[in-house]
């Protein structure tokens, strides 16, 4: 099997994560930006729960906002971190979009 199938992605670890996210359509047909949760996520793409899901094939710029837990307990927590990354959305149905991943991602810390 190639590496990169959708049976790849399939198989990749799944995390139920509940990431705010700002989604913005890179095409004109949708201008604006979606302010949305992930339902879960891989590191291969997420999965947006949404009414009106977008089209099948529309590439999107996603920008995700961890926060990052310390590792020891007496440590400060880490502020928040914005992920910035590209995708694709590959599936869609009544409740929402499955979004593939793809190119490079930028991680940084968000400034308080």
């Amino acid at each position: 099997m190639k590496a990169g199938t959708s049976e790849d992605r399939r198989h990749l670890e799944r995390f139920s994560l509940h990431a705010h996210a700002i989604v913005q359509a890179l095409s004109e047909k949708v201008p604006h930006e979606l302010e949305l949760v992930t339902q879960d996520i891989s590191s291969g793409g997420a999965y947006f729960p949404m009414e009106v899901p977008l089209a099948s094939g529309e590439r999107l710029k996603i920008t995700l906002y961890l926060s990052i837990l310390p590792l020891e307990v007496d440590q400060e927590p880490s502020p928040t971190t914005e992920i910035v990354t590209k995708g694709q959305v590959v599936r869609k149905d009544a409740h929402g979009v499955a979004v593939q991943f793809f190119g490079r991602c930028l991680m940084s810390p968000v400034c308080v």
